[in-house]
């Protein structure tokens, strides 16, 4: 799924031998340290979908069952193009297309990561990068759980040939993964001093989060469930089993009460020519609730409490 870590992950194995292939995508908003993805395979799956009748950026609900002759040979050779001792490619859209994969490359593994979902589409609406967000912000949730729950039926169906890991243990155990995958599938990997994992890049601090996470368990249970499944199911056992947000929901009426207060205020100061982002702020207290409530304006998490109002 997109925004769960996958290009971090590519990175790390890159480093440690796996070939990712040449025609890199290049650095963007919101992946400025890279994509990491094969453009060989994202401009294939992005054109695939869209002749389908599916947002090539890989916003769906549905998956590509199968290809017609001239797709298949086109996938062919951009197989063998990049094909080596050890290689492979990321594209978080590959989840619309693995039942195409398992039939075409029969002997392929499989290396699945999640992520919570909340700090996923926390991701997403801070990104502002996908239009289908701001205009139904609860495609976002739908989509981390139709990925997902692709992703954990494939898994559950491919065991031999697949490997399921939560986000966190790449990032804070990178070379046991790297072990696991060389065991597992035989490959040479070699570990990596250096995962190359920034903090600053990867939002998923549990404390900052929680009201996302109260919001979800209350406005999405199945999600939650379902990234317990995950959990259960992963290769390696989680660093934390899932600890609830123990909020209530006097934290979101606080939340959007104060950010409407807030709201007032900036169209108040943006009236009289003054950005609200360039106030100043004398106490630090204020100053993280300006930004925390700042955040939430602009978030589409605001969005999503009016659409659950509908």
């Amino acid at each position: 799924m997109h925004r769960s870590g996958t290009s971090f992950t590519a990175s790390l194995l890159q480093k440690a031998g796996l070939n990712i292939g040449e025609n890199l995508l290049r650095a963007s908003l919101g992946n400025e340290l890279g994509h990491f993805e094969n453009e060989d395979f994202l401009v294939f799956h992005k054109k695939n979908l869209a002749h389908h009748n599916l947002n090539p950026d890989g916003w769906s609900l549905n998956t590509v069952q199968s290809l017609d002759g001239t797709q298949k040979e086109e996938l062919t050779s951009i197989i063998k193009k990049n094909e080596s001792s050890q290689w492979g490619w990321k594209d978080p859209r590959t989840t619309l297309f693995l039942n195409v994969y398992k039939e075409l490359l029969p002997n392929a593994f499989f290396l699945f990561v999640y992520r919570k979902p909340w700090e996923v589409v926390d991701s997403l609406f801070r990104r502002s990068t996908d239009d289908d967000f701001y205009t139904q912000p609860t495609s976002a949730p739908d989509n981390w759980h139709f990925y997902n729950q692709l992703i954990l039926d494939f898994f559950k169906q491919n065991a031999d040939r697949s490997i399921l890991v939560d986000i966190e243990n790449v990032m804070q155990q990178s070379n046991t993964v790297i072990e696991l995958l060389n065991t597992k599938f035989g490959f040479n990997f070699h570990a990596s001093p250096d995962s190359t994992f920034d903090s600053a890049k990867f939002n998923n601090n549990r404390n900052k989060n929680r009201r996302q996470q109260f919001f979800y368990e209350n406005a999405f249970p199945d999600s939650i469930q379902l990234y317990k499944t995950l959990q259960e199911n992963s290769d390696m056992p989680p660093l934390e089993d899932y600890i609830s947000s123990n909020e209530n929901i006097n934290c979101l009426i606080d939340w959007w009460r104060d950010a409407a207060e807030i709201q007032e205020t900036r169209n108040e100061l943006n009236s009289k020519g003054i950005p609200f982002t360039k106030l100043p702020s004398t106490l630090t207290e204020n100053e993280l609730l300006k930004a925390e409530i700042d955040w939430i304006i602009n978030s589409k998490w605001w969005k999503i409490r009016g659409w659950l109002k509908k």
